[in-house]
């Protein structure tokens, strides 16, 4: 976590709160019989933890450290997987793109005919564009099948060409959107700023307002980012993401983001010790 600017940012605005917030990285973590270690020391009980780790146990281990988690360990493990986002969420204000999940055994012929002869590959965990391919042939998809496991599934998705290179990113942070911004490639079909697309600031529309609100009732996502396509009509849902970056969003938006997710900390912890006072 050494270059993790999302991690030293948080941090950072923890300081200011006077949170005590420790920063304990994954890779020299363990779990033994007697509880979880990190650089070979035992970690105790915390009044909090921030999940910023993909992995399975370690990540549920590390989360039942802390009395509230953020963003809880049960939505985090559900919306982590693309698969179950598209099943799952829906809004008034965007479009779900025609999808299919399963191997790559279904074979090109099957997925064309329901999805077109165009189409996009996701890995269901995969972040940051790594795992994401756009297939548009019979021999690009027998390439592409070559190099997978067997029995590694994947989400297949139409090919939204209205948002070839460019997408939307909203931060939402208990449903409010804090930040929105566009999202243009260099050159790839992918966004990412990781794959170094450059970005524009957006003006926070109605519209995006409600897809926040309606995203975090049906996630309880205390911090999520948002990605939309660009559409004819409306735009498409791309995918929601559980622990995203905040560089991108910080420094196009001029949004401090990091500050305003320590304040929901403080005030659910403050709101939490009100009511052990009041019982």
């Amino acid at each position: 976590m050494g270059k993790s600017y999302t991690c030293y940012r948080l941090l950072e605005e923890a300081e200011k709160l006077g949170i005590d917030l420790k920063l304990i990285g994954a890779s020299d973590s363990y779990i033994a019989e007697d509880g979880i270690y990190n650089q070979g020391k035992l970690l105790e009980k915390r009044d909090f933890v921030i999940l910023r780790y993909k992995g399975d146990l370690l990540r549920k281990e590390m989360a039942s450290l802390g009395s509230v988690c953020f963003n809880s360990e049960k939505a985090y493990a559900i919306y982590i997987n693309k698969y179950e986002q598209v099943r799952r969420l829906h809004s008034d204000d965007f479009i779900i793109p025609r999808y299919m999940m399963g191997t790559c055994e279904i074979g090109y012929e099957a997925i064309a005919r329901r999805l077109g002869r165009i189409f996009v590959i996701k890995g269901l965990e995969s972040s940051m564009g790594r795992e994401v391919w756009l297939i548009g042939s019979a021999d690009e998809y027998a390439i592409w099948e070559l190099k997978q496991k067997k029995d590694k599934e994947f989400l297949f998705e139409e090919f939204i060409k209205d948002s070839v290179g460019i997408d939307m990113r909203l931060f939402c942070v208990c449903g409010e959107v804090i930040g929105a911004m566009k999202r243009i490639s260099g050159g790839d079909f992918r966004t990412n700023v990781a794959l170094g697309a450059t970005t524009e600031k957006l003006e926070i529309t109605d519209e995006f307002r409600r897809i926040g609100r309606d995203l975090y009732e049906q996630t309880g996502l205390q911090a999520m980012g948002i990605d939309l396509l660009y559409g004819k009509v409306k735009p498409y849902f791309c995918e929601v993401n559980v622990m995203p970056g905040i560089q991108g969003m910080e420094s196009t938006t001029g949004v401090n983001v990091a500050g305003r997710l320590m304040e929901v900390v403080a005030d659910t912890m403050k709101e939490r010790v009100d009511q052990t006072e009041k019982e």
